[in-house]
């Protein structure tokens, strides 16, 4: 018999790595063990023999030629609970399922909620059923050994006669009772609980007063035996006669059936869990039998529609669609074995997903129009037999007015981070302009070229907000464009003759955040003018190219040429040069790495990750 939680071990067998990981942290959170996970059959079986779990968590289908079904029908010996997970609802292997007599089925997808109390049923059936077979041994035990007790009664003399077996059921012998023989008083008085010796003496009065030779009775009633202990004992009672057909007393058979008692108990306990779990989930739910009638009415659908539960349980016929409905209408539990064309005539926006339905539907709470969502679900038994139906309700008018507001929010501060980058784009553009018109009035050529990489360096930075103005995702900007966009522009600006250097683009439309875009953006325009400005003097002919793609989980950026290449005596990392500078500190901005390459020509390489 299984106590205690988290003394539970259940061993998972699944063949999909993420899903079972997945499932191990759901069950270690309800604090079950999961000493193994098990992908395939043979697996499986070889662990289960091993470990002997207190539960199986199973798969219908598995790698290999063996499935679930498989490995519960050869374990099935083992008398280990099985739950069955599954995808499928085909009946064919639905059927096949059930014949291994599993301890629940699992539709995915499911929630933990779903997974905990299946576990927790099939923890409870368990301890009843052991419980039930230990009770059934013992009584087969007893008949076995004569231990299902006779007894005697003598009218005229008011004397039971017991056994010594009679006396073993009641704890104690016939020496410590003085005897085989009691009277009745006696009997009542040492045995019997004061508050059921009433019920007792109605019995035996109906036996003595009858004249019927063949009547018959029985009763169960509690003993309380000589240790102290009650126990409960069913008691079949015939008359005795005589020779002659006169009735001289009475006999029977007492039949200890406390186990059966306790195992009754355990059932209500369990359906009292089961009741409890419903009565406290958060969201309002009810659940119908087979005949559409009304068994069970949550403390949170009490809350929602002021109807007490003993006003609307055993109601049929559709009458709680009148609280929601002010009609009668399937509700979404009623339509759980319907077809697919049936429900979307009632509930067009309806989900299926296995066994279980879900929509989102218009209907009135406390007389206001409001907004639910609700998820059904069929009941069934181990052989799959429609028993009836569960739906869970929950009022989201609220959370889709607050998602209208966030939703209408959102957009309204893109709109104005939009406007923003439009207007840094004009700034910029101006400054650029400044700065040209500057430049005109600078004789001296280093100055002028000084004027004309800062100009070129705003015209960078206004391209970029140009392209953040017109993105409609800033966490996924396309850079491949941009590299396009800016080179082009720097080409036609730097270059005279495009005959004499080619330049040639091999980008990716590589998506990169808003974060990363300003700072790349400025790198490219650094090490594309670096080239067009250097690379190619007194009029050589030659090729830039750039690249763009992704690695692995790498960017890689590659601004190359096959000119004159970069003096030996130029360390990158520690140069005079604003432009490298520039580059560098970019470059540690967004946690890269830059590579250089001399021959031939010059080849930096840019290595990041986003």
């Amino acid at each position: 018999m299984i106590d205690d939680i988290e003394e539970i071990k259940i061993v998972l067998v699944e063949d999909q790595t993420i899903e079972a990981m997945n499932i191990k942290k759901s069950l270690e959170s309800f604090n079950y063990q999961v000493p193994y996970i098990a992908s395939n059959g043979p697996e499986a079986i070889e662990k289960i023999h091993k470990i002997h779990p207190d539960l199986v968590l199973m798969d219908v289908v598995l790698q290999g030629e063996m499935n679930g079904i498989d490995v519960a029908t050869k374990i099935k010996h083992l008398d280990i609970p099985v739950i069955f997970i599954t995808a499928y609802t085909d009946e064919s292997i639905i059927k096949k399922a059930t014949a291994t007599q599993p301890y629940g089925f699992i539709v995915k997808p499911y929630n933990d909620t779903e997974l905990k109390f299946a576990i927790r049923m099939a923890v409870y059936k368990k301890n009843v059923k052991d419980e039930l077979r230990w009770s059934e041994d013992r009584l087969k035990m007893g008949m076995d050994i004569a231990k299902l007790v006779y007894w005697e009664y003598d009218t005229e003399n008011d004397l039971f006669t017991f056994d010594d077996q009679f006396y073993t059921l009641y704890g104690t012998t016939a020496a410590e009772q003085g005897g085989y023989h009691m009277s009745s008083a006696d009997y009542a008085n040492r045995f019997i609980p004061l508050e059921e010796q009433a019920l007792v003496g109605v019995e035996v009065a109906k036996a003595l007063e009858t004249e019927d030779p063949h009547y018959s009775s029985t009763l169960s009633h509690s003993i309380i035996r000589a240790d102290g202990e009650k126990r409960h004992i069913l008691v079949r009672i015939r008359i005795r006669t005589n020779e002659n057909g006169e009735k001289i007393g009475t006999k029977g058979v007492n039949q200890d059936i406390t186990e059966q008692e306790k195992a009754k108990e355990a059932l209500k306990e369990a359906d009292q869990q089961l009741f409890d779990i419903i009565n406290f989930l958060p969201d309002a739910t009810f659940i119908i039998d087979d005949k559409g009638r009304v068994i069970s009415w949550n403390r949170a659908i009490y809350e929602m529609t002021q109807i007490n539960p003993e006003d609307i349980l055993g109601k049929g016929n559709q009458e709680y669609a009148l609280i929601f409905y002010r009609k009668r209408q399937p509700m979404l539990l009623d339509m759980v074995n319907a077809s697919d064309h049936e429900i979307s005539e009632i509930y067009p926006d309806f989900q299926r997903k296995g066994k279980i339905l879900t929509a989102e539907t218009k209907l009135y709470i406390k007389g206001e129009p409001r907004t639910a969502w609700a998820k059904a679900v069929p009941l069934e038994d181990s052989k799959g037999n429609y028993l009836g139906a569960i739906e869970a309700i929950r009022d989201i008018t609220d959370l889709k007015k607050t998602e209208k507001k966030l939703k209408k929010s959102l957009e309204e501060k893109e709109i104005l981070l939009k406007e923003i980058h439009h207007r840094v784009k004009n700034n910029l553009t101006i400054i650029s302009s400044l700065l040209n018109l500057q430049s005109e009035y600078i004789e001296d050529q280093e100055a002028l070229d000084v004027f004309i990489e800062s100009q070129n360096r705003a015209k960078t930075m206004a391209l970029i907000h140009e392209r953040l103005y017109q993105s409609k995702d800033l966490k996924n900007i396309d850079f491949g464009e941009y590299i396009r966009t800016l080179s082009n522009e720097l080409y036609h600006t730097m270059i005279s003759d495009t005959n004499q250097i080619k330049l040639d683009l091999k980008v990716e439309d590589v998506k990169i955040d808003i974060n990363t875009v300003v700072p790349l953006g400025l790198i490219v325009n650094e090490l594309v003018t670096n080239c067009m400005k250097y690379a190619f003097p007194d009029n050589r002919s030659g090729k830039i190219s750039i690249k763009l793609y992704r690695k692995d989980y790498d960017i890689i950026l590659k601004i190359s040429d096959d000119g004159i290449g970069l003096p030996e005596n130029i360390d990158i990392e520690n140069t005079n040069s604003l432009g490298l500078q520039l580059v560098n500190s970019l470059t540690m901005q967004i946690d890269g790495r830059i590579e250089l390459e001399r021959s031939p020509g010059t080849t930096f390489t840019l290595i990041f990750k986003e």
